[in-house]
Order: structure tokens, then sequence, then C-alpha cells
């Protein structure tokens, strides 16, 4: 699988305001408020492509297909999170988009020796990756800014 790796520049400010935020609060809570919420609403775009790709079988008579199962999920990761080899030590959030965990799943995904592999997960977030760059970035200069008014608001 090729890995696709996108360089980040610029995010001083939006560091220097993190931190700010975060001297006088929980940092867990800052980050839940707004890192995992502009991660949550940036990867809908491919939640729903993946949803629109996934294999369904119109024949079987099953009531739960592949792409009833996909799922989103935003989170401040945790010890599980960062054992795998996708999540850094120094990640804040994380959001992911997956389906429920099964042979089905696995078989068309990386395929078996009987199967050829049909892919539906990777390649939805390849296609939506500069979607989900640009909609982060939207949400995050939104949030973080509105936030902060809440909070001096509050003190």
């Amino acid at each position: 699988m090729d890995r696709q790796v996108y360089k980040l520049e610029g995010f001083q400010e939006f560091e220097d305001q993190l931190r700010e935020l975060a001297k006088s609060y929980r940092s867990d809570t800052v980050a839940r408020r707004t890192l995992v919420k502009a991660a949550m609403t940036a990867m809908k775009p491919v939640e729903d492509m993946t949803r629109q790709v996934a294999p369904y079988d119109s024949t079987s008579n099953f009531p739960i297909h592949l792409r009833n199962t996909v799922r989103l999920d935003a989170r401040i990761p945790n010890g599980r999170d960062k054992m795998s080899d996708y999540v850094s030590l120094d990640d804040a959030a994380i959001a992911v988009v997956s389906v429920k965990k099964s042979a089905v799943s696995l078989a068309q995904e990386f395929g078996t020796k009987d199967l050829n592999p049909q892919p539906f997960l990777r390649p939805s977030l390849q296609r939506q990756a500069n979607s989900v760059l640009s909609i982060l970035k939207s949400e995050l200069a939104r949030i973080i800014p509105e936030y902060a008014a809440s909070l001096r608001r509050k003190k």
C-alpha cells in the first residue's frame, strides 16, 4: 500500500492559539471541543463515499450489508490507538471511518486466496483527502475563535 504523506506548514499561530486556550482549561477538553469536532466534520465526505462504494450484494437475503455498518468516529487517541502504526504519539485527535470488522469486510478490502480485493475504505480516503484538508482548515478557523470567545464570556 502506498502511503500518502502531507506536509503541513505555517501552523505556529494555530498551535499558539491552542496552547493559550489550554493554559486556563484542561487540554483534553480544549481538544475535544475544537480538534475532535473539526476532524469529525472534515471526515464526513469520506464516510459518505465509503457508504456509496462499499460492496453490496443485492442477491443476498441477509438484512445487514457492509455499507450499513460504515461508521465515523473522532476522538482523542487512546492507548490502543497509540499502538497503531498510523497514530503518532504526538497526535492530538484522530478521525476514523470504519466498517464492522468481520471476515467479510477484511476479505473485501484485502482479498483472500479465492477472492480478489475490492478495496473501498482506503480509496475513499485517498479520493477525498483534499476535501478533508480543506474542510478541516475551514472548520478549525471557525471553531477555535468561537470556542475562545465562549470561554471569555464564561470568565
